[in-house]
């Protein structure tokens, strides 16, 4: 199980970071216009979280 852990933390990591700094740019641009986050941002803070958290959960059950 550990190859199985090394190769989703290798997809999962950069998928969820890339997906949070999409998220933090769509509330930084909607902070300064004086709007609401859109709803795709939103979305994409939950995907980049869930990634992560997924990641993490599968170091600390399978991890070494």
């Amino acid at each position: 199980m550990p190859v199985l852990v090394d190769w989703l933390t290798l997809v999962l990591a950069p998928v969820g970071i890339v997906f949070l700094v999409v998220a933090f740019r769509a509330r930084r641009t909607a902070t300064n216009a004086g709007e609401s986050m859109p709803g795709w941002g939103t979305a994409a803070q939950v995907v980049g979280m869930g990634c992560l958290l997924i990641m993490v959960l599968l170091r600390l059950v399978w991890g070494e």
